[in-house]
């Protein structure tokens, strides 16, 4: 399931690809809410093949990534060297298991 938040031309894409995206946690609800009213163009995700769907739509458009520690292992080694992808940042609780695999990768 995918919601997108404002979005204008020419604007960077900011997409949250998570598990609990979506979901009715009361976290998850307040970040996603933190994030809409802080960047022009928000999507959020909760599977990976939904976002592989979404950057195959939007491959002329700038995206920053935002993705759990479980999904960002699977899917950057796929996805990091695509030139509409500007950033990634890995979101998650427990820092030590991803600090290794994020080390691969520049952006």
């Amino acid at each position: 399931m995918m919601t997108t938040a404002r979005r204008s031309r020419n604007t960077v894409l900011h997409v949250w690809l998570d598990a609990s995206a979506n979901s009715n946690s009361s976290s998850s609800k307040k970040v996603e809410k933190q994030l809409k009213t802080k960047l022009e163009s928000f999507t959020t995700l909760n599977a990976i093949n939904d976002f592989k769907e979404f950057i195959e739509i939007h491959d002329n458009e700038t995206i920053v990534l935002i993705v759990s520690g479980s999904y960002g292992r699977q899917i950057l080694p796929e996805i990091h060297n695509l030139t509409q992808l500007l950033a990634v940042y890995v979101y998650c609780a427990n820092l030590e298991p991803n600090i290794q695999w994020a080390k691969n990768y520049t952006k």
